[in-house]
């Protein structure tokens, strides 16, 4: 599957999650996932697969399609998709209340200064730390990271 064709089918699944068509979304996408060549284009459709899941609650396949999508962004060897990959990590270990994961992949994100997403995503970044501190009670953490988002 080319790029171009691999964007118009992500356009599709989009249009159709926008529609509320969710389960067909979901196929095309997944469907686009097994047959793209194109590494961006699979990194997209995985933000794409991440955040339905997120959506619907089930942070089991939310977890496995942001691992997939972190050995994408390693593939393309651009440091903003590593940096949006290992956000998408956090977040789904702080949905399975994986705390210290979440810290952990929070941090490496931090660390990744210098990128053009970094900047833009360092608020999401605080905010899913700030919410790992609170969920291991430490209330004085959980306060400053919410103050930075």
């Amino acid at each position: 599957m080319g790029q171009d064709q691999t964007k118009q089918q992500i356009e599709k699944g989009l249009h159709l999650y926008q529609s509320n068509q969710t389960e067909k979304a979901l196929r095309v996408w997944t469907r686009v996932l097994e047959k793209s060549a194109d590494p961006a284009g699979r990194f997209r459709v995985l933000g794409c697969l991440i955040t339905a899941h997120a959506e619907m609650g089930r942070y089991k396949d939310m977890l496995k399609f942001a691992v997939v999508q972190i050995d994408t962004a390693r593939e393309l060897e651009d440091p903003d998709f590593l940096t949006e990959s290992y956000l998408n990590l956090a977040r789904s270990n702080e949905k399975l209340c994986e705390f210290q994961k979440t810290i952990s992949y929070c941090k490496t994100c931090l660390n990744m200064q210098g990128t053009t997403v970094s900047m833009k995503l360092n608020g999401q970044v605080s905010l899913s730390m700030g919410n790992a501190f609170l969920g291991l009670s430490i209330f004085q953490k959980a306060l400053e990271c919410f103050e930075k988002a």
